[in-house]
């Protein structure tokens, strides 16, 4: 059982904690928020003394909430280096690769460079890191580029071939858990091209207008769980969950 350590007595002020559906790092579930990332930042604010609620939204109104509001943080949000003056970043939480997929049954689509990408349709989540990315290589937003509000039903708009969807951008842990999700099998997908130039690494961030002291005791929570191992304890009770 993981055990609170309150670093700071507890403030009055409530933080806005806004995310989206990402199984397995944020589940919306009823009853309480779940997953790997939640159970982290929840040991976070508890750390920390800070009051907070967690609100699932469209990954999109979440991140324009964060980028906008004051005493608003945002999870798992991935540090880019345009997006880097945009936040107060707390700490990384996870670390993934992300590659782009295709059905199994498209041999038809080889690639070798993401250049060769541009003669199909690639979808991606609105406002979503791998969204910038596409548009600062090139693809176009109606050609080659389709967004989706959430990656729910990013597999099955990518197996129904809807809109002329030819192929998605995620990671292997998120893959596994959207077709078993969507009632889908993972042999039905297939790794065209990965991409080491565009790092999942989650992290906890807060929008520029929530206070210091916030961000700091945030962060210092962080640092503490990293030490004295709950970091890790959390880590390995998903681990099963990532294989």
């Amino acid at each position: 059982m993981l055990i609170s350590v309150f670093l700071f007595p507890v403030t009055a002020a409530e933080i806005r904690v806004v995310t989206e559906h990402l199984p397995p790092y944020q589940i919306d579930q009823p009853g309480a928020a779940a997953g790997f990332a939640t159970d982290l930042v929840r040991q976070i604010f508890q750390g920390a003394g800070i009051n907070y609620q967690i609100e699932f939204q469209s990954w999109s109104r979440a991140y324009q909430l964060a980028l906008r509001d004051p005493n608003t943080c945002i999870y798992s949000i991935s540090k880019s280096k345009e997006r880097l003056p945009l936040f107060q970043w707390i700490g990384e939480l996870s670390y993934n690769t992300t590659a782009i997929y295709g059905l199994a049954s498209r041999s038809d689509i080889q690639l070798q460079s993401l250049e060769q990408a541009k003669k199909y349709v690639i979808a991606v989540t609105r406002d979503d890191v791998t969204h910038h990315y596409l548009l600062k290589h090139g693809f176009v937003e109606g050609e080659n580029l389709y967004l989706l509000e959430n990656v729910a039903s990013m597999l099955n708009v990518l197996e129904g071939r809807r809109q002329g969807i030819d192929m998605v951008i995620i990671n292997e842990t998120i893959l596994k858990y959207r077709a078993q999700e969507s009632g889908l099998a993972l042999a039905d997908f297939r790794k065209l091209l990965v991409l080491p130039d565009l790092p999942l690494d989650f992290h906890l961030a807060c929008s520029l207008k929530t206070s210091a002291d916030t961000v700091q005791r945030l962060r210092q929570s962080l640092q503490v769980m990293k030490s004295d191992g709950r970091f890790n304890q959390i880590v390995a009770g998903w681990s099963e969950n990532f294989r």
